[in-house]
């Protein structure tokens, strides 16, 4: 059963039953049915060819999911996406896009202005919900590799309602209202906002900051769904704005970049004492889950390995580890589909020629069966013949107290060898000559790195990765411009 078929159910069943929540703004199931309708309308008018995917790329996240879900009645597959990704979809094969800001729009494709007109004008005096078989439609994702290019991942109508239903046991199962603070035009927003919808809870969506302070107060939210960058800004203000009650929230659940055992401190200590971390891909779901008080205080600890997933710890041949060596992780689950588009390691097939998923992050499992990661496959900076880890000089310049937050990365240098560049952003005055010292002396480092530019701020995804691309361009522009 497609998501959309379960929204119109509960559209009929219950219709008054909330569907989403956000600030100034309450939709029931049979207001959201009403606005996929009238949109489905819209659409037939359109005349776009069937065989073409559509993106949406619309700032209200209510809006957002009618258009999407409109487009999936009408027989079309699907990307949700958001401006930085408009300059990858013709690459992907995209060529429309229904868009809601008239400078970010698709160059060279079909580009469609969304507007309110597309909405219900008024209730219908009599319940249409004309039912229209889903079809065989997909949901375009893009996730981030090991680059931090955005990669192109199809997501089946048939993985999606697997990923929902499987999604549906896990903690949030007896939730009724969860604030999904990643955007929708990330596969993790997305399937949460799905995940939700299908089951009848309601999705909630405030922009992450005061406005989502104030809905989780205002509407007694019991769940916040969001990166652990998103958590940690949230429980930072917070602290900031005391005032308001957060004692709905029971469980906050987490998905992406890490912001170190201190900032989850943070998270519990001001938003809520029940925080669950996952480890998990777009394309093979959740290999590892754990409320983060019961993981033992190991770094990289991401949780429990799930028991519907098989992990294997690897060498570079794809020969199994023994617990506690470190090497390749490799998993898959009864949701992986062996589409290996996105992988950022070669596929490799067991005898029965079943694939595994290599997400491209290297780590160990404990006798406990703890997953714990300690950086990526492509973190190691190849240094005049000297490996170092891209992860260790980032801790090193992060535990220094006048150091916010730091990402390296590797740069070719004019003499064609690999040099390591770093970015900071300061909290305070910085000496660039120390902090080049303090990494050559640092145990983890050992070695004086090439460059160091002081930065605002790092440029981050959705879900708060670094977008390492974008942080080459941006230290190129900082070089040529010294």
């Amino acid at each position: 059963m497609h998501v959309v078929d379960m929204v119109f159910f509960w559209a009929r069943a219950e219709p008054d039953r909330l569907a989403i929540i956000q600030p100034e703004t309450v939709i029931t199931f049979q207001g959201l049915a009403d606005a996929i309708e009238s949109i489905s309308d819209r659409i037939d008018q359109l005349g776009l060819d069937p065989h073409e995917p559509v993106a949406v790329s619309l700032a209200n996240p209510s809006h957002s999911l009618a258009t999407i879900f409109a487009l999936f009645r009408c027989g079309y597959s699907v990307a949700p996406v958001n401006g930085p990704l408009l300059l990858h979809l013709r690459s992907a094969g995209i060529h429309n896009l229904i868009y809601d800001n008239q400078g970010l729009v698709l160059a060279g494709g079909r580009n469609i202005r969304f507007h309110e007109s597309w909405l219900p004008q008024k209730l219908p005096t009599e319940r249409r919900f004309l039912r229209r078989p889903i079809g065989k439609v997909d949901t375009i994702l893009f996730t981030s590799g090991s680059t931090g290019l955005p990669k192109k991942f199809v997501q089946t109508s048939a993985g999606l309602e697997g990923r929902i239903v499987h999604q549906n046991v896990n903690a949030l199962s007896t939730r009724q209202k969860a604030l999904i603070i990643a955007g929708l035009s990330s596969a993790y927003g997305f399937n949460a906002a799905c995940e939700l919808l299908y089951p009848g809870k309601t999705a909630c969506f405030a922009p992450s900051g005061e406005a989502a302070l104030r809905l989780i107060s205002t509407f007694g939210i019991d769940s916040l769904i969001a990166s652990p960058l998103q958590a940690f800004e949230l429980a930072k203000l917070k602290d900031q704005m005391p005032d308001y009650n957060l004692s709905s929230l029971q469980v906050i659940l987490l998905g992406g970049a890490s912001v170190g055992r201190d900032g989850v401190k943070q998270i519990r200590s001001a938003l809520c004492r029940n925080v669950i971390n996952k480890y998990a891909s777009t394309e093979a779901g959740i290999a590892a889950l754990a409320p983060l008080h019961l993981l033992p205080d190991i770094p990289g600890a991401t949780g429990f390995l799930a028991p519907w997933a098989d992990v294997e710890i690897v060498d570079e041949t794809g020969a199994a580890l023994p617990n506690g060596s470190e090497g390749l992780i490799r998993y898959r689950t009864p949701q992986f589909t062996g589409n290996l588009e996105n992988a950022d390691a070669p596929a490799t097939a067991d005898a029965e020629g079943k694939q595994w998923f290599y997400p491209g992050d290297v780590g160990y499992v404990t006798d406990d069966g703890v997953l714990c990661l300690t950086g990526r496959r492509s973190d190691l900076i190849n240094r005049g013949g000297i490996k170092v880890s891209i992860t260790k000089i980032e801790e090193a310049l992060e535990a220094l107290p006048e150091i916010r937050e730091a990402s390296a990365c590797g740069m070719e240098g004019r003499s064609g060898f690999e040099e390591i560049w770093v970015a900071i952003v300061p909290q305070a005055p910085i000496d660039i000559s120390e902090i080049r010292q303090h990494l050559k002396d640092h145990s983890d480092v050992g070695v004086m790195v090439d460059e160091v530019f002081e930065v605002r701020q790092l440029p981050r995804g959705d879900l708060g990765k670094v977008q390492r691309h974008m942080l080459k361009e941006m230290m190129l522009r900082l070089k040529e411009g010294a």
